[in-house]
């Protein structure tokens, strides 16, 4: 055997050891997951599986912390592949996809985010998502944002209420820069309470019974402190129908923000409602 083939054999020696190395640890975080699992049951926490906040800091640390020459977008994919694993080792959970066009590149989306293994299904049409989502808690949709004109299935967020979802999460949240589809973006929806992750944008609807510019609406907010600007106002589809306004938060903005009831005054009596529809982590970026 030569100096050579002496050295790669050492090199290939080492690497079988890291990968029995590797293993070792995620079958120990594996066992840890399993015994929160196991805590939660004995203490009865019955909390949302779907941790948008957590799980967005989560990739914030690690792509932040890694030096490899591995790109951005293969450190990702390995640690959503686990963090989706161990999910579904807790609770159970599906996702459904709305894919009018591109269904491609909405699975795609869905799929690098909730990992090779979850149970997905495709749809046309964004009512029979809101439908799965709205009768199954464990059923989280994938719904196409940022074309107002034709995504309209935020209108009926708008109608609040127990099992009517909130958007926690935006896809993509770590770049890709092997492909892309036009930008394609998508916000997740689900039957659990936002959290923050410290970089956020929240997504509300203000209701009311007759019209009210945009500028006005943008004024007014800006006169309570909180940042952002209404991104969409929507005409009755009856004669004595509501106006729905569709605002942009860039922050974190709970339904119990006082902010909010100064903003409702400042429009006065003709409000019928605000409805935090939900928020989600800012993606992250190419560097």
């Amino acid at each position: 055997m030569t100096q050579t083939n002496k050295k790669l054999e050492a090199l290939r020696t080492e690497i079988d050891r890291l990968d029995d190395e590797l293993l070792e640890v995620l079958e120990r975080r594996v066992g840890i997951v399993k015994d929160i699992a196991a805590a939660k049951r004995e203490e009865k926490v019955d909390g949302p599986i779907f941790r948008p906040g957590r799980e967005a800091n989560v990739m914030r640390r690690i792509l932040e912390k890694h030096s490899s020459d591995l790109a951005d977008e293969v450190v990702a994919r390995i640690w959503r592949e686990m963090i989706s694993a161990v999910c579904r080792m807790q609770k159970p959970h599906s996702v459904a996809i709305t894919a009018p066009e591109k269904s491609v590149g909405f699975w795609d989306l869905a799929r690098c985010h909730f990992g090779s293994a979850t149970p997905m299904t495709l749809h046309k049409s964004p009512m029979v998502v809101l439908r799965e989502v709205s009768s199954d808690s464990s059923t989280l949709g994938v719904m196409p944002w940022l074309n107002l004109e034709r995504d309209t299935w935020w209108v009926h967020l708008a109608q609040g209420g127990e099992t009517v979802p909130k958007v926690l999460a935006c896809l993509p949240f770590t770049p890709n820069r092997s492909g892309s589809f036009e930008d394609l973006t998508a916000l997740v929806i689900g039957q659990a309470e936002p959290e923050p992750s410290g970089n956020d944008e929240t997504l509300m609807v203000l209701v009311t019974q007759e019209e009210v510019s945009r500028a006005r609406l943008n004024e007014y907010l800006e006169k309570t402190g909180i940042p952002g600007y209404c991104i969409d106002s929507r005409s009755p589809v009856a004669e004595e129908g509501d106006w729905l306004h569709l605002f942009q938060i860039p922050e974190f903005v709970p339904e119990d923000d006082p902010r909010l009831v100064d903003f409702k005054e400042l429009v006065g009596s003709g409000v019928i409602k605000l409805v935090i529809l939900g928020a989600f982590a800012v993606p992250m970026k190419s560097e």
